[in-house]
């Protein structure tokens, strides 16, 4: 048996990839419509957290819609130097979805979801660090925090979906 060139090899993993985990049509439009938005009413303060885990039902991209259908919860974490945010989604009540967070170390400041196609909606962090919003509808969207402390500079989540 010979073996498979390097060229090859990839381009049989990219077959299978393709396959078995498709990419959503219009994710690549909904993206950069979401980044425009963002991007629109912003300074260049503005610091991204980094994902570092997602629990509770991990799925690869062709799952989400299932996992939305099947009331499946999960769980993200985020990290920007010394804060640490922890955001829960779940299923809400009709057709919006539930987010719950924690973020640590607790200080005040107006937590915001932007989403490409609906308007801001905003929240305050309570002196535990926890916030909520209820009826988000599907798709797209990020989470900004902006300190009371005018000295720190307000940052968001990476764009996710729920």
């Amino acid at each position: 048996m010979s073996e498979m060139s390097r060229e090859r090899l990839l381009e049989v993993v990219r077959h299978v990839y393709d396959a078995r985990d498709p990419m959503p049509e219009g994710l690549v439009e909904r993206m950069q419509d979401a980044a425009a938005a963002e991007v629109s009413g912003l300074g260049l303060d503005l610091e991204l957290m980094l994902l570092v885990e997602q629990l509770e039902g991990a799925s690869v991209r062709g799952e989400s819609a299932t996992r939305r259908a099947a009331g499946t919860a999960y769980t993200l974490r985020f990290t920007l130097g010394e804060v640490d945010l922890l955001v829960r989604v779940a299923p809400g009540e009709g057709d919006g979805s539930r987010v719950d967070g924690w973020i640590a170390p607790a200080e005040e400041m107006t937590v915001r979801v932007l989403a490409a196609d609906q308007p801001s909606r905003a929240t305050a962090v309570a002196e535990t660090g926890r916030f909520e919003f209820a009826g988000l509808p599907q798709g797209l969207l990020r989470l900004r925090f902006e300190p009371q402390d005018l000295s720190r500079p307000p940052f968001a989540t990476p764009t996710f979906e729920i």
